[in-house]
């Protein structure tokens, strides 16, 4: 018997010891028959996809005796090449919280009750066929971002109920974005970029490190875009009115005024037309662009934005000579009502200064483009007031939490003849207005395909044994859409069908390799290139900027940490620091020191923030890289449900903002402006664990340009300058006899010792370090 095994039955008995003292319907089993592609002690990865975004990272998740314990990226995954982000790795969490829901709960009138599985699928099947019968779209549907394969379920289950298909619902849509891509390109849509080919990036608030589109595969390719090649870097430009993560790794931080962004654009486009840039487009494209961006001259943009000269003309000067510029909009929010501008310019200036669009790709589109615009989903709430609708079934989504006040997302679910079902496994704001709650299994539960750029396929599969009796969402659509025509005994036969029809010629063991590998990467659909040379609508561009009405301005940004609330009842999220802020469990309003100064604040201090479509109360932090007079607060915390590390925890920004939205995007404003402050006299301790984000004029960490390197004159040497004396630890061990000899010696102090000829204690008056020495020996 070797040591493993010894150890093994000793624990079994002296937990099965403890078990039979216990109650006698607890029971234990032993592991006896493990699966076939499980050795105990031994982990067993699986190949799937994170679904904590709509970005579709691959992962690989690690699984221990039957339980996924561990999630990292999948090397061979084409969108993040074996990276993940925190909330990917927080994903292991969503199985295991004490507040996932385990069993179908029904409203009545006494509160929530809980039902059997098939009794929950047999009410959602009993009402939508009831609602069918009555007439067309009886029934609507609001879900998340799906594969297309549980996309084409939910439309087939539809059309059976006599309805439209769903529509797709994300926050953070990006409507200013596509706007500007159908605009300029004619593509309705998101195309990915080659940043990492770029030699000169300038972004115009994009956050591609925090939550922008796809952080992750953006986060390598900067990586790539901004090391040192061949003795050269690339330098990267952020324009914007706060430092993000995304800014704080600029080369540099050009701090513009909020919601001036568009004119600096629309600046930089004119300065591309007055030397001549895209001599390869049309005369008449060129020649009206020329007149719409005549009212943007230098000395406009220095007013308008508050840019330095300096700056100004640093990035004119490297963008304009550049081999391969990239140039990127807005960030992951809606921004303000000058978006649509700033976006368009941006890619105006990507079509001059690259007429062949080298560094954009159009076939690999990212898959959030098909959400829905954020105006079209508040027409969906307006009109669910008054419609005809008997069933609403929900999938995955809390717009009671993520729209602001104003959308009527309360007062359409509270209809007392509609019936609500909420496919969600956590008691959020949305679920908690509906009527059933019908629980699934988790991503890392189920079988699935999803694709974060439109040409890939990258799949799910179960990674671990499932938890609860919950069904697949797949299943239950088969189950409750379909009677004698169903396409599928079950969700994995009807996806890989799907599959195979995708992709021809799958059989099984193709498909058992598919699954090692994560997905089908090699894509075979047709290059599609945009209309570069669309009829150009001057009027967006010609129009004034909308600017702040007051002194203060309020910014609502995504969170790196929760996105945009779906990861708040991460535990593991929740605890660690924001990355700039430091600032955990919480989301402070971030002020400069002058905007503090004025308003008679210091850090911790609670204000009210007021606009005239709500309130919120917040302490605030300063932040040096914030503008003066702007308040930048952080989504994703704020909830009135979602489990026990959620609730209660910071507050929403959203219930700031307005529901409105810009007229030309569709997409929701996240500045807001004007807005009121007042001190409610209370003080917290924030949980912070940060020093200082500046060196204070201390050589801790040093930049120097590769050629001053190279020829870098020989220094003097004084044995003991910052470049010559290493860290000495002030121990006996840390000492060394070499500095005492030096030209210029240090002064020492005496310390406390002994008489002659013993060891002292000695500090140096130069660097403050103490050594042990013999007195006498040395200066």
């Amino acid at each position: 018997m070797n040591r493993r095994t010894f150890l093994k039955i000793a624990g079994m008995g002296s937990i099965s010891l403890a078990a039979g003292c216990g109650p006698p319907e607890k029971s234990l089993f032993s592991l006896v028959h493990a699966p076939d592609d499980m050795v105990t002690g031994k982990a067993t990865w699986y190949a799937s996809t994170c679904r904590e975004c709509p970005a579709g990272c691959g992962i690989l998740a690690k699984n221990r005796e039957g339980r996924v314990i561990k999630v990292e990226g999948n090397p061979l995954h084409p969108v993040n090449k074996g990276k993940i982000c925190m909330r990917g790795q927080a994903a292991v969490q969503g199985i295991y919280n004490p507040d996932r829901i385990k069993t179908p709960l029904l409203k009545d009138g006494s509160g929530w009750q809980p039902i059997s599985f098939t009794k929950a699928v047999g009410i959602l099947k009993n009402r939508a066929q009831a609602a069918s019968q009555k007439g067309p779209n009886r029934i609507q549907m609001l879900t998340e971002v799906v594969g297309d394969s549980l996309l084409n379920l939910f439309s087939e289950a539809l059309r059976n109920w006599n309805t439209q298909g769903p529509l797709i619902y994300e926050p953070l849509a990006y409507e200013a974005l596509k706007t500007a891509n159908q605009k300029v390109f004619g593509l309705d849509g998101l195309p990915s970029y080659h940043m990492d080919k770029a030699d000169v990036l300038v972004s115009f608030g994009a956050d591609f490190l925090e939550t922008w589109l796809s952080p992750v595969e953006y986060a390598w390719k900067f990586k790539a875009m901004h090391a040192v090649t061949n003795n050269k870097k690339g330098l990267f430009f952020h324009v914007g009115p706060y430092q993000s993560m995304t800014g704080a790794n600029s080369d540099y931080w050009m701090a513009c005024d909020p919601g001036i962004e568009s004119i600096v654009a629309l600046g930089l486009v004119r300065q591309a037309l007055d030397i001549h840039k895209g001599k390869k487009l049309p005369w008449s494209f060129r020649k009206k662009l020329l007149e719409a961006t005549s009212p943007y001259t230098q000395d406009r943009v220095l007013e308008s934005s508050g840019l330095s000269l300096a700056n100004y003309e640093k990035l004119i000067i490297e963008l304009m000579g550049a081999r391969r510029p990239l140039v990127l909009g807005t960030g992951t929010g809606a921004g303000d009502l000058n978006g649509l501008q700033t976006n368009i310019a941006a890619n105006l200036l990507n079509l001059l200064l690259d007429p062949d669009l080298n560094l954009l790709d159009f076939n690999n589109r990212h898959r959030m483009e098909i959400a829905a615009k954020g105006s079209e989903v508040l027409e969906f709430f307006r009109a669910l007031k008054t419609a005809p609708v008997e069933l609403l079934i929900l999938n995955n989504v809390n717009p009671a939490f993520s729209l602001p006040p104003g959308s009527g997302v309360e007062q359409a679910l509270g209809r007392e003849d509609l019936f609500v079902v909420s496919f969600s496994n956590f008691m959020d704001e949305t679920s908690m207005l509906a009527d059933l709650l019908l629980p699934v299994r988790m991503p890392l539960e189920c079988w699935d395909e999803y694709g974060g750029w439109q040409t890939i396929a990258s799949t799910l599969q179960p990674a671990m044994g499932k938890l609860t009796p919950a069904p697949n969402l797949g299943d239950v659509f088969l189950d409750a859409g379909f009677d004698q025509d169903r396409p599928a005994i079950n969700y994995k036969v009807y996806l890989f069908s799907q599959l195979q029809s995708k992709y021809p010629g799958i059989d099984e063991k193709q498909w058992v390799k598919t699954l090692q590998r994560g997905g089908f990467y090699d894509s075979t659909a047709p290059l599609s290139f945009p209309k570069k040379n669309q009829p150009l609508e001057t009027e967006i561009l010609s129009k004034p900027a909308e600017l702040p009405g007051s002194d203060l301005v309020f910014i609502a940004v995504p969170s790196i940490r929760f996105f945009d609330g779906r990861g708040a009842n991460r535990s593991w999220l929740c605890e660690i620091p924001d990355p700039l802020s430091m600032v955990a469990w919480q989301n402070p309003l971030m002020m400069h020191p002058e905007t503090l100064e004025q308003s008679g604040l210091v850090q911790g201090d609670v204000i009210n923030v007021t606009t005239k479509w709500g309130r919120l109360e917040a302490p605030v932090y300063e932040s040096r890289w914030v503008k003066p007079g702007v308040i930048v607060m952080a989504l994703g915390q704020g909830h009135s449900a979602y489990g026990r590390y959620a609730e209660k925890k910071g507050a929403n920004p959203v219930r700031l903002l307005s529901s409105d939205f810009a007229p030309e995007s569709g997409g929701f404003c996240s500045l807001i402006t004007p807005i009121s402050i007042e001190a409610t006299g209370r003080t917290v301790q924030l949980a912070h664990t940060d020093g200082s984000r500046t060196q204070h004029n201390r050589k801790i960490a040093l930049s120097i340009k590769l050629a001053d390197l190279k020829n870098a004159e020989p220094r003097e040497s004084h044995g003991l300058g910052m470049w010559e004396f290493p860290f000495t630890m002030p121990l006996p061990e840390g000492y060394d006899p070499k500095f005492l000899s030096s030209s210029r010696p240090c002064e020492l102090s005496l310390g406390d010792g002994g008489g002659s000829g013993s060891l002292h204690r000695v500090q140096c008056l130069c660097c403050g370090l103490l050594c042990r020495k013999q007195p006498g020996r040395g200066g």
